[in-house]
């Protein structure tokens, strides 16, 4: 019977995670921080034994808040702080991490001394379901499936608002209409260190549905009542300022369609249909869906291996079928072809 790391080591890969051995909370393999697919398969076949394994942050586009406490009320400040995530695992010792998307942040081991957090945006981390020292590292919210919805960390304020406490009222500009429903599934059981997250996929979900921002604060107000312990108020307002800022940027996954994302250097690097690859690179390099852009047919074809005269082609596919619309007729060079993306009329093939 094989170990844990060769049993789940192809489980990660599918989500683009690669993996090593580790023994006694360290890296059984050499460079490690810069392992990639192809090796972390190779060790899968060599370390069959092992019970353990990691995975690097930086290079799995991971951060990892650490917090080296099984303190629930800890964990719960530190959630608050650093914003809800849909992914939460508990330590070998019984303490916690919060998983979110990379943006850029460092290894740094205590950076408030007061507190017993690491953000852990470099360096590894053990990986469920790691045997650990007093138990198995275990997902306690959301599993692999949930990685490639991960948000980032929260490093101000998440939008700007007006609360009053008596009469509780949000004040934004209009957002889109649509029809409010009750989520399709919701996790009610309001466990204390596990209400952030439980709240805040449920006001996700609401968002999609909500047509105004007073509609979702009333419904996730709805729903932290029904907790056995209720969140306070102030913090079901930072868990629905941060679902609608997702919802409004197009970044809202939870509840709808599972999706794929790729990196830069895997979409040029990505064999195939040359449309497809300039959509995706398009989207990578303009997350605005409202923001209107120029396409440098001499650059971006060098980066994806098609000739210029051959650009205009692709680029008119992904017109013809929806994704993308000219809203301005250059006239030359200094006068470039700007365009937007629009709405999907069939798929790329």
């Amino acid at each position: 019977m094989s170990g844990l790391f060769s049993e789940w080591q192809p489980r990660y890969a599918e989500i683009g995670i690669s993996t090593f051995p580790v023994r006694k909370k360290k890296p059984a393999v050499k460079g490690y921080l810069k392992l990639g697919a192809a090796t972390s398969e190779q060790l899968a076949l060599k370390f069959t034994n092992d019970n353990a394994f990691g995975f690097a942050c930086k290079r799995n586009r991971l951060t990892i808040l650490d917090v080296d406490t099984n303190d629930e009320n800890v964990f719960a400040d530190a959630l608050a702080e650093n914003g809800p995530t849909p992914v939460i695992v508990r330590s070998g010792s019984g303490n916690w991490q919060a998983w979110y998307r990379n943006n850029g942040e460092p290894r740094k081991v205590r950076p408030d001394p007061t507190k017993p957090i690491d953000i852990l945006g470099d360096g590894f981390v053990v990986a469920p379901p790691s045997e650990g020292s007093k138990a198995p590292y275990e997902f306690v919210e959301g599993s692999l499936d949930d990685i490639a919805n991960l948000p980032r960390r929260a490093t101000g304020p998440h939008t700007s608002l007006v609360y009053n406490r008596d009469t509780p009222s949000l004040c934004l500009s209009p957002l889109p209409k649509g029809r409010v429903e009750n989520p399709a599934e919701r996790n009610e059981t309001g466990k204390v260190g596990t209400r952030n997250n439980e709240l805040w996929r449920t006001a996700m979900i609401l968002a999609r549905q909500s047509n105004s921002l007073e509609q979702l604060m009333a419904k996730t107000m709805e729903t932290n009542r029904a907790f056995p312990e209720p969140l306070p108020a102030e913090e079901v307002l930072r868990i629905v300022a941060s679902a609608w800022e997702y919802e409004a940027r197009g970044e809202n996954w939870v509840g709808s369609q599972g999706r794929a994302t790729m990196a830069r250097e895997e979409i040029l690097a990505f064999p195939g249909s040359h449309t497809l690859r300039l959509y995706l690179l398009l989207k990578q390099s303009h997350r605005d869906p409202e923001k209107i852009f120029a396409i440098s047919q001499s650059e971006v074809g060098a980066m994806l291996g098609i000739r210029q005269q051959h650009m205009s082609r692709y680029i008119g596919e992904l017109m013809d079928q929806g994704y993308i619309k000219r809203v301005h007729t250059g006239r030359g060079k200094g006068d470039p072809h700007q365009y937007k993306f629009a709405s999907k009329a069939s798929p790329i093939g």
